[in-house]
């Protein structure tokens, strides 16, 4: 028996220990730049930009060389006719002769490296748009993800209070039953008032249990957003008591507008990069090579014979349809970019206000809210009393219940808007 509690105590410490508790936006981001692996992937992105501009580098003189060797048995040799009287025949004749050598061994060295070329160049200055793209597209990345898991945060906190509401106003219905029952064995209402008091109660205790569906639903996608394993359990704990809280300063985010702007040098950059690939390249180029001929099967004994040069090589390359039609669609994707721009502009001072409005919206929301359900609750209060000396209808005593829950649960919900609307602008003034 001993055994069993000593068991029973470490399992419970144990998973008190691997359970994580949050009770801040703030301790759950900081826990997910740890855990994230989309924010891994990012850093990953970023690293093979920063390869690719080194291959961009190395792309500017575009090095290609080549070393090859063969061995030849020429099993036939070829014949040519050559003048008779060159071997003492007649005039006007020819004779048929063999020419070559049985056995060839070669081999060649070719380096070509390019001294002018304009795509290549331009290629690079596309890696390095690309770095700071990359960057970019990580921190507008990293904005998204924080802004989803603040809602998905914030919705498990309203859910919980939610939670709390309905289990004290299952007293409350509870309450309400039992009021019903006795009134109904002292012969002063019909068995219908204890069906209705009963069904009250009834939909009161579903509603906790969708409410812990939910609130279960939610820590999924929350675990999904921070990439959380299934088997970590974590927990959201935060106080929600909000005294008079005033609008924090909202500074213009220009991370969606600089995106913008890198996207389109970045489409300005390829759009001129499949320009310059029909623009002609200027190449070094040099060979050395060596020959070793044998009439017998012999590969590297014998004189080698040496040739080599060195020189320029002008190319040119001429349009064609694939050409065409990647610098066609690279014309119109720069034009699109520069629309992107304009817009990105556009929204940043809407955001601004947005964000504004989501605030003063919340809390004039909270105000009401707390002051109708203040009003609500005396009123069901006071149903309950008239009603318990039978000067009320339970239609009305119900109705004014009703009331009362859904106007906790409005009050509640505006208090959790003001908290996801000042963590919303926190976010917008940090991440840029």
């Amino acid at each position: 028996m001993r055994l069993f509690f000593i068991t029973l105590f470490l399992l419970e410490t144990f998973s008190a220990f691997a359970q994580k508790s949050f009770s801040s936006l703030d301790a759950l981001l900081a826990y997910t730049q740890e855990k994230s692996i989309t924010l891994e992937s990012n850093k990953i992105r970023l690293e093979q930009a920063q390869k690719a501009k080194l291959a961009a580098i190395l792309g500017t003189i575009d090095p290609v060389a080549n070393i090859n060797g063969s061995f030849t048995d020429n099993t036939r040799l070829p014949v040519n006719l050559f003048p008779a009287e060159a071997f003492g025949g007649q005039a006007g004749t020819y004779r048929q002769v063999q020419t070559g050598v049985k056995y060839t061994t070669a081999t060649t060295q070719n380096i070509d490296i390019k001294l002018i070329n304009p795509a290549g160049w331009e290629n690079l200055k596309l890696a390095e748009i690309n770095i700071e793209l990359t960057e970019s597209n990580n921190q507008v990345t990293l904005k998204t993800l924080q802004e989803n898991i603040a809602i998905s945060y914030f919705n498990i906190i309203m859910l919980q209070e939610q939670l709390k509401s309905t289990q004290r106003n299952l007293a409350v219905a509870d309450t309400l039953y039992q009021t019903a029952k006795n009134k109904y064995d002292l012969g002063l209402v019909k068995q219908q008032d204890v069906n209705d008091t009963k069904v009250n109660y009834l939909n009161t205790q579903e509603n906790i249990k969708q409410i812990e569906f939910l609130i279960k639903q939610h820590y999924i996608i929350l675990k999904t957003l921070c990439d959380i394993p299934d088997n970590e359990e974590i927990e959201i704990k935060q106080d929600i008591d909000i005294q008079t809280v005033s609008r924090p300063n909202i500074e213009l985010n220009s991370l969606q507008i600089s995106n913008s702007v890198l996207k389109e040098q970045y489409a300005w950059s390829n759009f001129n990069q499949t320009r310059k690939m029909s623009l002609p390249t200027l190449s070094f180029v040099a060979s050395n090579s060596y020959q070793l001929f044998n009439t017998e099967f012999k590969m590297f004994n014998g004189n080698w014979i040496n040739s080599n040069y060195i020189g320029l090589k002008l190319t040119f390359a001429l349009p064609n349809a694939t050409l065409i039609a990647n610098r066609t669609q690279a014309s119109y994707n720069y034009k699109l970019t520069k629309k992107s721009t304009e817009q990105a502009k556009i929204k940043a001072d809407l955001e601004v206000k947005q964000l504004a409005n989501d605030f003063d919206k919340a809390s004039s929301q909270t105000s009401a809210n707390k002051e109708i359900y203040g009003l609500r609750m005396d009123t069901y209060q006071k149903n309950k009393n008239l009603y318990s000396q039978g000067l009320m209808s339970l239609d009305q005593i119900l109705n004014s219940f009703n009331a009362m829950v859904n106007a906790e649960y409005s009050l509640i919900s505006s208090k959790i808007n003001i908290l996801l609307a000042q963590a919303k602008i926190d976010i917008h003034n940090k991440v840029k």
